[in-house]
């Protein structure tokens, strides 16, 4: 949650500093209706081959994510019920997920697999997903019938959202149930272990589909082999111990969504009032960055730094050193304002601290970043005979300096300061809420 809090900090960010009020294209509207323009309703106009008569939407989430409507027709179909609206895949997408997929997630097994009957999985993978307890084998399958069923409409609802507060709702509402309905902590976790664990041995007929001919499939295992899954899934795992743990609320997932759906709301309290921030005096700025309900505080640390975080000439770690502290300011003066610590609580779920206390989870991110990293030399070593590396392909010493890279201390202690900024403020803690 940290993570997406740092995402929605920098976003704000940038969109402060633009023009937000950008003019809108008129467009034609694919009913073939005419539309009445009202000025009191705000329009928002999305672009099309097919004509050019003007169409009223107060659609801002697809605004931030660029999605148009035409978008969304083409792969949705909508019905009418008694109860209103309903929304559906079209008959393309149906067909493709009730004769290709299903079959293959809900019917193949390690005994029936042929090279012919099989595209996204393989042997090895299907062993393992059968190695789950009794009560989840059919946890593939109920999945791909929950996308078929639902997908559609939780696609569509979210991206109609009016606000942003109402996508963020329903981002809430659905994936709480699904966790639910889909039994996730329990036969999820499973699932989770058995496709990382076969993960580096990957070989299937998709691979063949989604890999560019020019690039070299025996790269694509080189690089399977050599990422560190095992602790890519030991972290996933843990992640999602926490995210299922019981609290008052249900389960910890729970006390996270609320707590990001309360700072999307910030964020919008910060969007719509910067107008009025940035143009005040540095008095009445500072008096709008200590509110509780809004960034502006944030911000101001972000701006005040005075870095810039995108110039990659810094070099690998210098920029990350740079990113890294920039964003810890800026979470440092989310959590930590004086006036607004116990207001606070509510981003700072008690079981959301003890993820973020749990230090193996971060090791085990630490693994996998450096077993990334090493895999540099692979792209780049060529062999002129056995054992011979061609030394033109890569410097030797390179090599050896990029086998033995480990995440610096720095950088993991600006990393933890970004993401559990409410553990590092001074003076009185921040409590969570449980």
């Amino acid at each position: 949650m940290k993570l997406l809090l740092t995402a929605l900090l920098v976003c704000i960010c940038s969109v402060a500093a633009q023009d937000y009020a950008e003019p809108h294209e008129v467009v034609w509207d694919p009913a073939g209706e005419e539309v009445v323009r009202d000025p009191a309703v705000e329009e928002d106009y999305y672009t099309n081959r097919r004509g050019s008569r003007q169409t009223t939407e107060p659609r801002p989430v697809r605004q931030m994510l660029g999605v148009n409507r035409w978008q969304i027709i083409n792969i949705v179909d909508s019905e009418v019920h008694e109860e209103g609206v309903k929304y559906r895949f079209d008959d393309d997408v149906i067909e493709r997920v009730r004769e290709d997929v299903i079959p293959e997630l809900c019917y193949l097994t390690s005994d029936n697999i042929t090279f012919g009957n099989s595209f996204l999985l393989d042997k090895n993978c299907l062993e393992e997903f059968e190695s789950v307890s009794p009560q989840c084998l059919g946890f593939k399958c109920d999945l791909a019938h929950y996308f078929l069923e639902h997908g559609a409409q939780i696609f569509t609802d979210f991206f109609n959202a009016t606000d942003y507060k109402e996508g963020m709702e329903i981002i809430r509402r659905e994936v709480s149930t699904a966790f639910e309905k889909l039994d996730v902590c329990t036969c999820g976790r499973e699932f989770f272990k058995a496709t990382f664990k076969c993960a580096p041995f990957y070989y299937a007929n998709a691979l063949s589909f989604a890999i560019p001919s020019n690039y070299n499939l025996a790269n694509f295992g080189r690089i399977a082999r050599s990422v560190d899954a095992k602790s890519a899934g030991r972290f996933f795992d843990r992640l999602l111990a926490g995210v299922c743990e019981e609290t008052s609320s249900g389960i910890c997932l729970n006390s996270i969504l609320s707590a990001l759906q309360e700072l999307v709301e910030m964020g919008v309290n910060t969007v719509e009032d910067f107008d009025d921030y940035d143009n005040g005096d540095r008095k009445h700025q500072k008096k709008q960055e200590k509110r509780c309900d809004a960034m502006f505080g944030p911000y101001r640390a972000w701006v005040k730094d005075g870095r810039d975080p995108t110039d990659f000439s810094l070099g690998e770690e210098q920029f990350w050193e740079v990113m890294l502290n920039m964003t810890a300011k800026t979470t440092n003066a989310l959590y930590c304002e004086k006036k607004c610590k116990k207001d606070r609580g509510v981003l700072y779920p008690c079981c959301l601290r003890r993820m973020l206390e749990d230090q193996k989870l971060f090791d085990n991110v630490e693994k996998v970043i450096e077993s990334v990293y090493k895999l540099i030399p692979i792209f780049d070593i060529q062999y002129d005979d056995f054992y011979e590396i061609d030394t033109m392909s890569i410097n030797l010493e390179e090599i050896e300096e990029i086998a033995s890279w480990t995440v610096p201390a720095n950088l993991r202690d600006a990393f933890m300061r970004t993401v559990h900024a409410a553990k590092y403020c001074e003076g009185k803690i921040v409590q969570c809420s449980n």
